[in-house]
């Protein structure tokens, strides 16, 4: 009863909170309209091919799908109707160009009754698979009325997000306890998903997709080209940047040019709708620019290219020598270290990475990322990274090593989603 009530206090507020949702996603369609259309997708308003039974697998943006890309295309490839949801245009534009028709795609509805009931009645899936949180009450209620299986992937909870789980427990626990599969990332997540009311039986330890990370064939060719355009220059690609990061960045790396006048600094905005923003703070630094938008060559007097493009962050940290990872200097929890992990880079990182905590625990005993907290901290770190190359080299070897070590999350996630469909079958 406790339960039962929670839910629908929970999609109440949900409701009335809706308005506020589209007000929201108009106010960021200032930077971005896409994020005025295909509202209808937000209300399970989808059109679905007949008989198709599909899986869904929600990736809630870009992170997600792109650890999730390797599983899918396991999917696809085994002839797996595949239906692929996501709640950001970002990530949508990313996810349409991966399928190219091999699937389908749309925006998850908001987690309201009528919404979730709709979206379920068009797409019919044989199963629901989320990706690492992404747990939506009304969403796993429904479909464990409907016989629906549903599983959690690549799944990670980290302490402070336990934390708060526990405070509405009677919202969450129901959700917990009805999934067919969490595939959780590790031992100590696995011990706190228990902890909110998975089943024992539904718990599996499947390791991190992201370590599955594949380099395309087309993204090598393209940072050996331009490697051989920058020869002779030291490059720092900070990766996934927020707002009162940049700044920092630039005055560190403007100091840094007094000693090092041929370094380059490729600065990835996490978000689309800050690429104006970040350019208007490079300029406010004196600093020249390139935009990637803008087709212009890199040359010897360019000191920022600014990657204001979408799904080339891989290929920006294949140029780099040294790799900021973004979101760690503000409290914003970090972002994926895996990537430069793959090319072996010597990292850089602030202290707020609790959104991968065991990564940058595994790293740090390894000695294999440095910390920095302030302006003056990232100008001494990568000044002493772009000078002492044996110090450098052997923070490459072990991020590598540590990397290589936790390959094969992929297969055993898309095994073990099999055996749920065959079970249920």
């Amino acid at each position: 009863m406790r339960a039962g009530f929670a839910r629908w206090v929970y999609s109440i507020v949900l409701y009335v909170a809706t308005p506020i949702i589209l007000v929201s996603l108009l106010w960021q369609s200032r930077n971005n309209p896409a994020y005025r259309k295909r509202w209808a997708e937000r209300f399970g308003r989808v059109r679905a091919p007949e008989q198709t039974r599909p899986i869904v697998v929600h990736c809630a943006s870009v992170g997600e799908f792109l650890a999730a890309k390797s599983f899918i295309d396991m999917l696809l490839t085994a002839g797996t109707p595949i239906w692929v949801t996501c709640t950001t245009p970002t990530g949508s534009e990313l996810i349409r160009g991966f399928l190219n028709g091999r699937g389908q795609h749309s925006y998850l509805p908001i987690d309201v009754p009528h919404a979730v009931k709709r979206f379920l009645n068009r797409v019919q899936p044989q199963s629901v698979v989320l990706m690492e949180t992404e747990i939506w009450p009304n969403l796993v209620q429904y479909c464990q009325q409907r016989h629906i299986p549903v599983a959690l992937i690549n799944a990670r909870m980290s302490e402070r997000s336990q934390q708060g789980y526990l405070k509405v427990r009677a919202l969450f626990q129901p959700s917990w306890q009805a999934l067919s599969l969490c595939a959780a990332q590790n031992d100590i997540q696995a011990e706190r998903f228990l902890t909110l009311g998975v089943r024992k039986e539904a718990l599996q330890i499947s390791g991190n997709l992201k370590y599955d990370v594949q380099i395309p064939g087309m993204v090598r060719r393209d940072v050996t080209i331009f490697k051989e355009l920058l020869i002779g220059r030291q490059v720092i690609t900070a990766g996934s940047t927020h707002s009162g990061e940049e700044t920092l960045i630039l005055a560190a790396f403007s100091k840094l040019l007094k000693c090092k006048p041929q370094a380059l600094l490729i600065l990835v905005p996490r978000h689309k709708e800050r690429f104006d923003e970040v350019a208007k703070l490079v300029e406010q630094a004196g600093l020249t620019m390139v935009r990637r938008s803008t087709g212009r060559p890199i040359t010897r007097n360019t000191q920022v290219l600014l990657a204001d493009s979408m799904g080339e962050l891989m290929l920006w940290y294949g140029i780099a020598s040294v790799a900021f990872v973004g979101g760690s200097l503000i409290e914003r929890g970090g972002h994926n270290p895996l990537e430069p992990m793959a090319y072996g880079l010597p990292i850089m990182s602030g202290r707020h990475v609790f959104n991968f905590e065991e990564v940058f625990q595994q790293l740090d005993q390894r000695q294999a990322v440095r910390w920095v907290t302030d302006s003056e901290d990232f100008h001494d770190t990568l000044l002493g990274l772009f000078s002492t190359i044996e110090t450098a080299q052997r923070i490459s070897a072990q991020a590598q090593q540590l990397f290589a070590r936790h390959r094969g999350a992929t297969s055993r996630t898309h095994a073990a989603v099999q055996q749920l469909l065959k079970e249920r079958s």
